[in-house]
Parts: structure tokens; C-alpha cells; sequence
């Protein structure tokens, strides 16, 4: 899987190095070593090489009935819900990551349901970055919940 832009509730912009103010991209995300839930993300100046940190602390998850109370989705919005979300569903039952205990497995399933609708209530509609998010997210939910400190 490819890696993917900070989590963040509103769009975020192209940061900037503070030594030379060329665009800098994501290195890596790893779990902040002494903050709890915390991600630590690396940022590397292509022009001149110079590193940034930067903590990200997400926000807090809405419980699934108040994302979809009182909403509706138009046809093609909830055919790309529908799609982004099996599709993510089929790559996470490729992997060995799924629990055994049913609960857990639905718990699971709703988490993805949440991140894919809370993504597209942020505007975006392309399927392939739904799912992508949306793994991404999970991966982080799940590298915390276990206490591995792996990048993404």
C-alpha cells in the first residue's frame, strides 16, 4: 500500500521548509514517543535536505450515528461509499490482521465505514484515496491499540 498525507480534519497545505521555503514532503509517520495516541510525522526538504517534525494528535471519532442522522447521499456518492469501502474491506481480508472474534471484526468494519464517510464528507470522491485513507487510518488505530512503534 502506498503511504499517505497526515491525518487531519481540514485540508491541510503543502508545508514548507523553514530553511530555504521550497515544498517539503512526508518522510514517515511513526507514534510520538512520550505522547499517547500522538503521531510523530518527518518532513525532508528535497532542495536542501533539511528535516522537519511535526505532531499530530487526531481528532476525536464521531460515533457512527451521528455521521450518517439526518444525512443523505446522492446516488453516486453512496455508489462510491459502497465501492471504497468493499474495496478496503477485500484488502484488509488479504492480509493476517482481521481478528477471530466476531465483535471485534464488526467493530472493525464500522471503523472503516467511519473513516471512508467522514473522508467524503471532506470532499473527496475519488475511490482509489478513499480507500487508501481510510487503510492508512486503520493501520494507525491498530499499530496504537497493539503498542507498535512501526513507521507507517
Amino acid at each position: 500500500m502506498t503511504q499517505l498525507a497526515p491525518i487531519r480534519a481540514e485540508r491541510r497545505s503543502c508545508p514548507k521548509c523553514r530553511d530555504c521555503g521550497a515544498p517539503i514532503r512526508l518522510f514517515g509517520i511513526e507514534s510520538h514517543p512520550t505522547i499517547n495516541r500522538a503521531d510523530l510525522l518527518t518532513y525532508v526538504c528535497s532542495h536542501c535536505d533539511a528535516v522537519q517534525t511535526e505532531i499530530v494528535v487526531p481528532a476525536k471519532l464521531k460515533p457512527m450515528g451521528s455521521l450518517i442522522a439526518n444525512k443523505a447521499f446522492d446516488d453516486e456518492t453512496t455508489r462510491v461509499l459502497g465501492s471504497a469501502f468493499d474495496g478496503a474491506w477485500e484488502q484488509l481480508e488479504a492480509t493476517d490482521i482481521l481478528p477471530t472474534d466476531k465483535g471485534q471484526v464488526a467493530s472493525m468494519r464500522e471503523l472503516l465505514a467511519k473513516f471512508i464517510i467522514t473522508t467524503v464528507e471532506q470532499g473527496e470522491r475519488d475511490p482509489n484515496r478513499l480507500i487508501e485513507k481510510a487503510l492508512l487510518r486503520l493501520r494507525i488505530i491498530l499499530r496504537r491499540d497493539v503498542g507498535v512503534g512501526a513507521s507507517a
